[in-house]
């Protein structure tokens, strides 16, 4: 599957967790980072700017679920602190964009390592918020491969 994966850092040294985090998504798969990465305000106002790209991620996991759920692990390994609440300042977000496969929404139950986040899991692809953020198209656009995730590069016809 190919998937496309925002990510984000607003706190310590940004672009460190973003090399760390492409890093991370190698142990998934192969990774095609984008060229661009960009400064943004933090949305919530509660924190620092943020750093953000994104990354193409060709993987042999085929259920998005599952892809998520190695995302979040991703999240906790590298220090993100889920109990601050919704919008907090992190070290690393790993968003899960879209995907080559179906479109959809799920909830499922949480498996017993990810269960600090709650008891279900959800997911709804493409992510609901990110045609209307610069910070995941423009680097998204940069990305050189028309072919990517699908032939699904916003801007692009």
């Amino acid at each position: 599957m190919k998937a496309v994966i925002a990510l984000g850092s607003n706190l310590g040294d940004r672009r460190a967790h973003l090399e760390a985090g492409l890093a991370a998504l190698h142990t998934l798969g192969a990774v095609v980072p984008s060229p661009l990465v960009m400064e943004t305000p933090d949305e919530s106002g509660r924190g620092p700017a943020y750093l953000n790209t994104v990354a193409i991620l060709v993987t042999e996991e085929l259920d998005p679920r599952h892809l998520l759920e190695s995302l979040l692990r991703l999240e906790l390994a590298a220090g993100r602190d889920r109990t601050a609440g919704r919008n907090a300042p992190r070290t690393l977000d790993l968003d899960l964009i879209t995907t080559d496969g179906t479109p959809g929404s799920w909830t499922w139950e949480a498996p017993e390592d990810l269960r600090a986040l709650g008891a279900e899991l959800s997911l709804e692809l493409p992510h609901p918020r990110a045609f209307g953020r610069p910070f995941v198209l423009e680097p998204w656009r940069a990305l050189s491969d028309p072919g990517a995730c699908g032939g699904v590069i916003p801007g692009r016809t």
